[in-house]
């Protein structure tokens, strides 16, 4: 069979031509909020919350992309999305510059990770937290870049 001599030549320029594999989710499991918090102690970061199924939340994320390659900050974004998603949220991170934050999808009952992350959030996205010497400040809906800025310059004093 001399078509087969030029399959394994086929499938090594495939492969090398295939975008690398996205960065892999961690599972957000109980737990997994107060981990991220505990890990930071009181230094200044964002968590971010979002979905692939949320129009404003990529808006979010090109804005704290575009951001974060001006200004770097620590940034923790999570999916609300159910594992099954992961590809998909990976994905989307790398299309918007993000692959390198620390990221996570949710993998366990949603209302119980929303209740444990902030008892008032009932699910709305974007949602996101900006964390600054043990305080934290909820924003619910797209996160202005001007008040990013501005948090940004409160924390780097």
């Amino acid at each position: 069979m001399k078509t087969r001599g030029w399959l394994p030549g086929f499938l090594v320029l495939l492969l090398a031509c295939a975008p690398l594999s996205a960065q892999e989710l961690q599972r957000f499991l109980p737990g997994s909020y107060q981990a991220i918090v505990d890990a930071r102690g009181a230094r200044p970061f964002v968590l971010a919350l979002w979905s692939v199924d949320c129009p404003p939340c990529y808006a979010e994320l090109k804005m704290l992309g575009e951001l974060q390659r001006s200004q770097p900050f620590d940034l923790v974004l999570v999916s609300t999305d159910a594992p099954g998603t992961a590809t998909e949220a990976s994905r989307v991170l790398g299309r918007f510059g993000l692959d390198a934050n620390e990221a996570w999808i949710f993998a366990a009952p949603t209302a119980r990770l929303r209740f444990e992350i902030d008892r008032s959030w009932y699910g709305e996205l974007p949602r996101s937290y900006l964390f600054m010497e043990g305080q934290r400040e909820a924003v619910t809906g797209a996160l202005e870049a001007a008040t990013l800025r501005a948090w940004l310059e409160r924390s780097r004093r």
